[in-house]
């Protein structure tokens, strides 16, 4: 709920706070250093190392919450304080902030007379609106699947779904502390991948439609032969042999993926496999020895049911033997009470934070971060890693059949990643090696980001917020 104070609290703005350091390349020791003062009308930071300018960032007005409460959202599109390099340029040629309380023209930064920095808007309030999706804990329509889709968020309909936007004012926020302390450098960007992997189907228990399926849909009669066979002959079926394909193909390229297992009953969204099924367990130990990371994927009836998502994820827990594990909800069912229920279960990290309908940022940020929960005014005990690109949201969702359009549109979502130092989180379905075209453009992607860096969630868990470090400075 949204109050009339609005739910932007002193800590709340602490934590917005960090996260915009974070994603301008600020250093943990420089950070230390910082003075921050939270008031009524704005947050000043003096960034110490002598200097005696700051940086201050304006609070929106008590009207504006009253405004937000009722669903009345504006956006702003502001500049840069001095002009980018053309490739910045060419991505990020200003800036959109959405939950505006009042529309600019003007640069998001500027220097005023007294050589302090001054945010031309409530930037802290819209870092925090944004990566909490505040807009999907209001009432209205969900789809089919209880979702909250693309179509209905301000960045699809205001034209920057496609855009990190949150990551975006880190790079304005590295201009403004150059500006103030001009001999600092930030942490140097560079683009990370998680290739994940949602283990829907097995091929366990044997099943003739989808078994003909492939030779008739996907024209492989080979599989269709396979999977009549596997049970006189000890194979893995064609679904089953695909995880390790899509292990092996990643590792091809110089990459690792990371399998999410599901442990549902039979239902008519779920396939219903035992994860404790011997071929099961025999691919997963099969892949623990390879060093392959394994999380749970819990099924379509645990979303708003946490009793169910506490059972699965104990399943699995079990199969996967081991205790500190992420994942990603089944059809991406997800809204922000998910964090709480996941967090309930002690799960690590979640990684459903994308759209089912439309490829893109959306909390307009591709860095992973540990979410802020509007209801306890708290960040949570887990970690986010947002999701960019989900198989079926290009070839289904949004029609994209011919290779070209797929590729220019996930060649752009990588190119932003990079600029701003994300992580480019992809889904692919195991069984959608089966399809030639959907091969192929795996094979694409990874091709295209091989060599770059793996995202280790266990060492950004480890190093947690930084919030902490000025708490004593909250309300001063």
């Amino acid at each position: 709920m949204i109050s009339n104070d609005g739910p932007v609290t002193p800590e709340a703005r602490l934590y917005a706070l960090d996260q915009l350091a974070t994603r301008a390349g600020v250093q943990r020791d420089f950070w230390r250093k910082w003075k921050i003062q939270c008031g009524p009308d704005e947050t000043v930071v003096s960034v110490g190392d002598g200097t005696r300018k700051r940086i201050r960032f304006k609070h929106a007005p008590r009207q504006f919450w009253v405004q937000l409460r009722r669903q009345v959202f504006q956006t702003a599109y502001v500049g840069w304080m001095a002009p980018p390099s053309p490739y910045v340029q060419r991505y990020v040629p200003g800036f959109i902030v959405p939950f505006a309380h009042e529309q600019m023209s003007s640069t998001l930064f500027t220097v005023a007379a007294n050589g302090d920095v001054e945010c031309s808007l409530d930037l802290l309030g819209s870092i925090l609106l944004t990566l909490s999706r505040f807009e999907e804990t209001l009432p209205g329509e969900r789809d089919g699947h209880g979702r909250f889709t693309a179509a209905q968020s301000v960045a699809f309909q205001q034209g920057f779904l496609h855009r990190p936007i949150v990551d975006e004012y880190g790079l304005a926020f590295e201009q403004a502390l150059a500006c103030v302390v001009p001999g600092w450098t930030p942490t140097q960007r560079k683009l990370r991948v998680k290739v994940s992997h949602d283990i829907d189907h097995v091929g366990i228990p044997f099943r003739l439609r989808p078994t003909l399926g492939h030779s008739l849909i996907r024209h492989a009669p080979g599989q269709t032969l396979r999977d009549f066979l596997a049970p006189v002959m000890g194979l893995r079926p064609s679904q089953l042999d695909c995880v390790l394909r899509a292990i092996n193909l990643s590792r091809n390229y110089g990459l690792s993926s990371t399998a999410y297992w599901k442990a549902s009953p039979v239902g008519p969204m779920d396939s219903g496999y035992d994860p404790k099924h011997p071929k099961v367990l025999k691919t997963i130990a099969h892949l623990k020895r390879e060093g392959v990371e394994c999380g749970v994927h819990p099924g379509y009836q645990t979303f708003a049911n946490p009793e169910r998502l506490a059972q699965e994820v104990s399943i699995l827990r079990e199969a996967l033997e081991e205790a500190y594990l992420g994942g990603r909800q089944h059809y991406l069912r997800w809204a922000p009470h998910t964090w709480m229920d996941w967090e309930r279960c002690g799960l690590a990290y979640d990684s459903t934070l994308g759209f089912a309908d439309h490829i893109g940022f959306r909390a307009g940020t591709c860095t992973p971060y540990r979410p802020w929960l509007l209801e306890e005014n708290r960040q949570a005990e887990l970690l986010e890693i947002p999701l960019a690109i989900m198989d079926v949201t290009l070839n289904g969702y949004m029609g994209h059949r011919r290779l070209a359009d797929r590729y220019c549109l996930i060649g752009d979502c990588i190119a932003r990643c990079e600029l701003v130092g994300g992580v480019f989180t992809l889904l692919w379905h195991n069984d959608r090696l089966l399809d030639r075209a959907d091969r192929a453009t795996y094979e694409w992607i990874l091709a295209k980001v091989s060599g770059s860096t793996g995202f280790d969630w266990r060492e950004a868990l480890a190093n947690g917020s930084w919030s902490h470090c000025h708490r004593h400075a909250l309300g001063a």
